[in-house]
């Protein structure tokens, strides 16, 4: 059943409004604000939090696929191909090895050991799609680290509340939340390894007072609590190795309605079976 013209429109409209923004512009502005103070802190807490455990996953290639072109995630990790992969449409020069579409990835598939998804999902149009290219290129049993916006956090909250005064593309961004992206693992028979979370100062534009309150970022990790600024998913592409079993073979002959329970048996096998019975001689 079609939607009505109506609902159509203001779907439309909100989307125009408050919908996320074409790569290109969403690259533009977010390399900007991460090199203000707030941006800055964050990206640090997030390498932080990132860098143990690249060092603790091992393979052979490494995809990368961030927010920001200007970006080196893996430099903590032990795998010698790593590379990156950037929006498709993006002007100028980067150090990014290619570009492409994120929801279509120029991969074979079960093809890289480790994924990287750095926020791509938070401002992305269709976030389950491009999970789905991430689950195909990774190989069996290897791994994917999601960083993501939580938008039950000062920082998720107070970006909502800008996204009413503002049109900037870094706070028209997807409501995803961890157990929400827990719940799209599953469906992908993704298998959950660990859920951290960071940065639980409040979002201040203001580097002492974020220096100052970095005691918030140790007590909140230490107490694991639920309102950090970003969340780190580390999930791994479990697939069941199948035994073939050797069927036991049983008699399909039906004798009314009901199938006979012995072994098969050929018919000149049965015949002289038949014929030691008459002579008094048991089956052996």
């Amino acid at each position: 059943m079609a939607a009505p013209r109506s609902l159509t429109y203001w779907q439309r409209k909100w989307q125009r409004r408050f919908g996320v923004l074409s790569p290109a512009r969403t690259v533009a502005e977010l390399d900007a604000w991460l090199q203000t103070p707030l941006g800055q802190a964050l990206l640090k807490a997030e390498q932080a939090l990132l860098a143990p455990a690249l060092r603790d996953l091992f393979g052979y290639h490494l995809l990368q696929l961030s927010i920001s072109p200007s970006l080196d995630l893996s430099e903590s990790s032990r795998i010698g191909h790593r590379f990156a992969l950037g929006p498709r449409g993006l002007n100028g020069q980067s150090r990014l090895a290619g570009q492409a579409d994120f929801h279509a990835l120029p991969l074979p598939s079960e093809s890289v050991d480790l994924v990287i998804l750095h926020h791509v999902l938070d401002y992305s149009p269709t976030p389950h799609q491009l999970l789905r290219e991430a689950e195909r290129v990774l190989i069996p049993h290897g791994y994917l680290v999601i960083i993501g916006c939580n938008p039950y956090s000062s920082l998720g909250l107070g970006g909502r509340i800008a996204q009413l005064f503002s049109r900037s593309a870094q706070w028209r961004r997807q409501s995803l939340g961890p157990r929400r992206m827990q719940d799209w693992l599953t469906l992908l028979d993704l298998d959950l390894v660990s859920l951290e979370r960071g940065f639980y100062r409040p979002p201040v534009n203001n580097e002492k007072f974020l220096n100052h309150l970095q005691w918030l970022d140790r007590w909140g990790k230490r107490l694991h609590l639920p309102g950090g600024g970003f969340y780190q998913v580390v999930a791994r592409k479990d697939v069941c190795a199948m035994t073939p079993l050797r069927p036991a073979w049983r008699d399909t002959r039906v004798a009314n309605g009901l199938g006979a329970a012995g072994p098969l048996r050929s018919p000149k096998a049965s015949a002289a079976n038949d014929r030691y019975k008459r002579k008094g001689f048991e089956e052996s």
